[in-house]
């Protein structure tokens, strides 16, 4: 994210002030500083620079009596430019009478002027302020004005203006319980939280970041003394457990009970903290501020600190409400509390953890692991911890626990883990980009962990399969079945070998798997992992209705985000799929790309096409290819296609023969099919009938392999188009009906395209492009039903359609002709659609509509 963009935008916090100002002397209160300081930047861009700033933090001559007269704005008597006085809160209170005569004098030159107030104020200066404003506003002199955080519903538009790109509602949720809204907290959130933009939408890859020490954030704290500033730094971890905290913030400070609850009441009074309940609770005013007290602590500080805290809880002498908040200090505490007790409720916290919260309870297990007594349980623990973090995206602490377990704990490992683990080391390079290594393992030329000949050879077919030279990991794999010792990795061999011969088109023993899955899941076998891992395959492969059972099962232990975009799109939750895409894309490692992936990518890129977004969905293809795809064929037919919109079928061609022959190489079937149908659709735009009867043959040999029911409908729609069938275009249309909505769409329109299909097909191929919005899909396919005489629906609608399509071109960056190209028109008509456009909707140029679009202000 570019952090100099990260800036609060100045007419958001003005737009209550007139250019003139109004009253000689404007005063504008807030709650931060920074914001303050915004109104005045703005202020002085809109009169050209000609503000004079007086900051009265540093003016010694504010110590009382007359601001004009003793130098503070010498020449304010013969200037009519307007001045701002900052800070005017750190007046001292015997100087607040100066600012009756700064009012007064500022009316008498007929000078407009604007002074700053931080709320709140200190209590003994409230008094004498307050008098000072009710004296002057009686006197039409002063114009008090209050600036208000962001409404919740206008965070969204806050962020897009700050950096260029929507949030996710999590992002959106999480900005809004740190900061409530104001805007300079919004800026210093993303200016420190881990966020990513991908697409132009912002994601919260992870929280929370570090905020150093000398951030600006802090400095209100800091600017109250050292003895306050070690009390709010207790009080921000210490805050949940209520009536105890200032007798905890005394034990963390080593002074009295009562002298802590002054140090919390100066806090207070400062406006940092916000007491409720006669002070027997304590929240932040702001929490982001909270957030930045406890990011400050140091290691030792912070280990006491929640050492305190959790011996208050266990011996009762303190409660809170969220259970959460003890497991976090246990992690924090390490072992400066009974290592037993604590690992013990670190583990039951991590297994008891909600769905969505997935990074606190990996945090938790790796404390457990940490503190577990006998090096055995340690490394078992550190495994669990390297699965889980696998599972949730989180392969750099995968990784890191793996190491340390093939480092320090090969020798106290239980027989048959070790394999377990180098396994999971081995996925782990290969999420987090360790490809060098992966490569080596793979190519039997490195192996540095130990391990025998078998458990090595195991392990070089797990690298293989993760490269997606599947044809080779087979081939190791059945070397080692034929090994003496191959009982010692029966297991592994019963986990790997389904699995990959499914891929080459071999799947009855990764069937019998799945069907015997149930059965082992009742009688309480752990198989949380492989039942995730089937389940994701099974959908890769387009088998949604077998996946159902697995998916049921699949409980506490969700499908990854590849996969949840998968089943989304299927459902014909198009934009659901494509933010999952990009959350996946945000949140998890930025290597490593199985089957699961592959599909995802092939997904959200033909969804993109679909729906003319086409400079993005070829940028979905490279990010997939930069990952090494296990199923590199699968990126091709988006590629093709986009070719294929600009009229590039030979390009096209190229790109589908070339995954083919990769395919080949690699012993790859599953889903090559996609690829031959690809090419059959070019060959019969070209006319070319004689290729068909090769590709029905390749389609056939394909389905009958694999039995999915994708491949069985592309076999029946090219044997219905070589021999005439119309039974088996009735048969491929009935299984297209049972199908998600993009496939529906493409079946349906393929068969009419290929004369097998009746026109009448088209209507029900519209509607479903429909339910996905696929605005380029749908606009081919009206064509394609004028020229059949098939009416087309909702004239006035068409109309509206057409017009958010060109802005949907315009807004993905493409030119005037290369619309034209894919509208079928000529540039001059591009140019007059454009002209009606900005004329109707009143945007000047291409960079307002994209941001209407990126914002959904646009309507068509």
């Amino acid at each position: 994210m570019q952090q100099d963009r990260l800036t609060v935008p100045a007419e958001r916090l003005t737009a209550f002030l007139p250019d003139d100002l109004g009253s000689p002397l404007t005063v504008v209160c807030g709650r931060s500083e920074a914001d303050l300081a915004a109104v005045v930047d703005e202020l002085r861009r809109r009169h050209d620079q000609r503000f004079k700033v007086v900051d009265l933090s540093f003016s010694e001559s504010t110590a009382g009596g007359d601001l004009l007269t003793n130098g503070t704005l010498p020449s304010l008597r013969d200037c009519h430019d307007p001045a701002a006085f900052t800070n005017l809160h750190r007046l001292p209170g015997a100087a607040v009478g100066a600012l009756e005569a700064l009012a007064r004098q500022v009316a008498a030159t007929g000078t407009r002027c604007v002074a700053t107030v931080a709320l709140p104020l200190p209590p003994h200066a409230r008094p004498a302020f307050a008098a000072a404003f009710d004296r002057l506003r009686r006197d039409g002199l002063i114009r008090l004005v209050t600036l208000r955080p962001v409404p919740r519903g206008e965070l969204p538009d806050l962020v897009v203006s700050m950096t260029g790109a929507l949030p996710e509602t999590a992002l959106c949720d999480r900005l809004w319980s740190l900061t409530l809204g104001w805007p300079s907290a919004v800026a210093t959130a993303l200016r420190i939280g881990a966020i990513t933009v991908v697409d132009r939408h912002a994601y919260l890859s992870s929280w929370p970041a570090r905020i150093e020490p000398g951030d600006g954030l802090l400095a209100c704290v800091r600017g109250l003394g050292l003895r306050v500033w070690s009390a709010a730094k207790a009080v921000a971890v210490l805050a949940p457990l209520g009536p105890a905290v200032p007798r905890l913030t005394g034990q963390v400070l080593g002074v009295p009970e009562q002298e802590a609850g002054a140090l919390l009441g100066t806090l207070a009074d400062a406006g940092v903290l916000l007491p409720v309940r006669k002070r027997t609770a304590w929240r932040f005013r702001l929490p982001l501020l909270q957030h930045a007290l406890r990011s400050s602590l140091g290691p030792y500080e912070r280990r006491r600190i929640a050492q305190i805290a959790v011996t208050a809880l266990w011996q009762g002498t303190a409660e809170c409400a969220d259970p959460a908040f003890l497991a976090d200090r246990l992690l924090d505490a390490g072992n400066l509390v009974d290592r037993e007790r604590a690992r013990a409720e670190l583990l039951d916290h991590a297994r008891r953890a909600a769905p969505d919260d997935t990074d606190r309870p990996l945090r938790w297990l790796r404390a457990a692991a940490d503190l577990a007594p006998k090096p055995a349980e340690r490394a078992l623990t550190l495994l669990d911890h390297a699965r889980a973090c696998l599972a949730h995206g989180a392969a750099r602490r995968a990784l890191s626990s793996t190491d340390t377990v093939l480092h320090e704990h090969v020798d106290d490992l239980p027989d048959g883990r070790l394999v377990d683990v180098c396994l999971s080391h081995l996925a782990a390079l290969f999420a987090t980009g360790e490809l060098d290594t992966l490569n080596r393992v793979a190519d039997g030329t490195w192996w540095p962990w130990p391990g025998d000949e078998v458990q090595r050879a195991v392990g070089r077919a797990a690298a293989l399969s993760s490269l997606g030279d599947w044809r080779s990991a087979q081939h190791v794999l059945a070397d080692v079945r034929d090994h003496p010792d191959a009982h010692l990795v029966a297991r592994h061999l019963r986990d790997l070998g389904p699995f990959n011969r499914l891929w080459l088109g071999d799947p009855d023993a990764f069937d019998a798997e799945v069907a015997a899955l149930p059965a082992r899941v009742a009688a309480g076998e752990p198989l949380s992992d492989q039942l995730r891992r089937d389940a994701e395959a099974l959908v890769a492969l387009g088998e949604l209705r077998r996946a159902e059972p697995l998916l049921a099962l699949t409980g506490h232990a969700p499908v990854r985000l590849a996969c949840q975009a998968t089943l989304a799109a299927a459902g014909g939750r198009a934009d659901e799929a494509l933010e999952l895409v990009r959350k996946s894309l945000a949140t998890e490692p930025h290597t490593g790309c199985g089957p699961g992936h592959g599909v995802m990518f092939h997904v959200a890129a033909t969804l993109l096409l679909h729906k003319g977004k086409l400079v993005r969905a070829l940028e979905m293809v490279n990010t997939a290819r930069e990952r090494v795809p296990a199923l590199p064929h699968l990126l091709a037919v988006a590629e093709a296609a986009h070719h294929g919109l600009f009229g590039r079928q030979a390009d096209a061609v190229t790109v589908l023969v070339q995954a083919l022959d990769h395919a080949e190489a690699t012993g790859v079937v599953a889903l090559t099919d996609l690829l031959w149908i690809s090419l059959a659709d070019i060959a019969v735009s070209r006319g070319d009938q004689m290729s068909l009867s090769c590709y029905l043959e390749r389609v056939a040999a394909v389905a009958k392999r694999m039995h999915t029911e994708q491949a069985e409908i592309n076999r029946l729609v090219l044997h219905a188009t070589v021999h005439a069938d119309r039974g088996a275009a009735a048969e491929a249309t009935a299984l297209l009906r049972g199908r998600p909505s993009l496939e529906l769409a493409d079946g349906l329109e393929r068969l009419v395209r290929f004369g097998v299909g009746a026109p009448e097909l088209l209507s029900e191929a519209y509607e479903a492009a429909g339910t996905m919005d696929a605005l380029l899909h749908r606009s081919v396919l009206r064509n394609l039903m004028r020229t059949h005489g098939i009416p087309v629906p909702g004239r006035q609608a068409t109309v509206a359609e057409n017009e958010r399509l060109l802005a949907v071109l315009v807004t993905d960056g493409l030119g005037n002709k290369q619309i034209a190209t894919l509208l079928d028109t000529s540039e001059k008509s591009v140019e007059g659609r454009l002209s009606r456009l900005f004329s109707r909707t009143g945007y000047r140029s291409r960079v307002e509509l994209a941001a209407a679009m990126l914002t959904g202000r646009f309507t068509a």
